[in-house]
């Protein structure tokens, strides 16, 4: 049982306790008092180092919040933009308007999906062409209005397809091909 696990537990524990404590016909104080010293002991242990296992399990937590979720967090509102002006919209690839108080910021993130619809529809966060595209589109408008650029990146690269080497994703630097 890991950490997390064991604290929920005894949070759980304290609260059943707790709700004993109130019908007064059983003495549960010592129970109880020996359950809340356990549960600050494993709230200030300190965790256990992760195994790669462990950190592969939450790279690739479903649950794991994306873009989109960070965005909705940490600015006051957020207008999504969309296209890159010359072929289509990459849905990989969010970018728009935000702010925090008076601050205007250009946002650039990568967005997968949460579950399998939304990861067809999102290419499972791999950007095409137009995805790079868009971002450049965006920010160079960031440049000229003076607004700083804030990214999010979360993928595991650009879309390998034919498709997207065709509308100009290619290798940079190599001018030979193994």
């Amino acid at each position: 049982m890991n950490n997390k696990d064991n604290i929920k537990e005894l949070e759980n524990k304290v609260k059943e306790l707790e709700n004993l404590a109130l019908d007064k016909t059983l003495d549960v104080s010592k129970d109880l008092e020996i359950a809340k010293d356990d549960l600050k002991k494993s709230k200030k242990a300190k965790p256990k180092k992760l195994t790669a296992w462990d950190k592969l399990s939450i790279v690739r937590d479903p649950k794991r919040p994306t873009a989109l979720d960070y965005i909705d967090i940490i600015f006051d509102d957020f207008i999504e933009l969309h296209g890159d002006r010359e072929f289509t919209d990459d849905k990989a690839m969010v970018c728009g308007l935000a702010s925090i108080g008076t601050q205007n910021f250009t946002i650039i993130a990568e967005q997968k999906g949460r579950n399998t619809k939304e990861n067809i529809e999102r290419n499972f966060g791999m950007p095409n062409p137009e995805s790079y595209k868009k971002g450049i589109r965006f920010m160079k408008q960031a440049e000229k209005f003076g607004r700083p650029v804030i990214t999010f990146i979360d993928t595991k690269g650009a879309y390998p397809g034919l498709e997207a080497e065709e509308r100009g994703q290619r290798r940079s630097n190599c001018k030979k091909y193994a």
